[in-house]
């Protein structure tokens, strides 16, 4: 997926979570430090609310979430699932161009 689509991606889930771009800056920082700083907290708060509007934030920040997102114990109570392809590298470009729209042809059958 594309920024954009991940961007719209992100925003639902929180929207099913009801989590705030904040709340998500939070979680983030939280899974990805072994300390609390709550200067730290409130600029990753910022961060993720600007990564969430800008078109040029990289894919790989914006999958980052996602996981963070896939592994929290409210959203694994939500019973739903993230389809989406990470690109392994070992298959050729054709191979991994089909695999990734199969992903995207998944993420719009699956039921909310």
């Amino acid at each position: 997926m594309g920024t954009v689509e991940l961007q719209n991606e992100i925003k639902h889930i929180l929207a099913k979570l009801k989590w705030s771009q904040k709340r998500l800056g939070r979680e983030f920082y939280i899974a990805k430090h072994d300390y609390d700083d709550d200067d730290e907290i409130r600029q990753y708060e910022e961060k993720v609310k600007k990564d969430l509007m800008r078109k040029t934030t990289k894919p790989e920040l914006l999958n980052s979430y996602l996981e963070v997102i896939s592994q929290h114990n409210e959203f694994q109570s939500l019973n739903i699932v993230i389809p989406s392809y990470c690109k392994s590298g070992i298959l050729s470009d054709e191979m991994e161009l089909g695999m990734s729209n199969i992903s995207k042809l998944i993420s719009k059958i699956v039921p909310e």
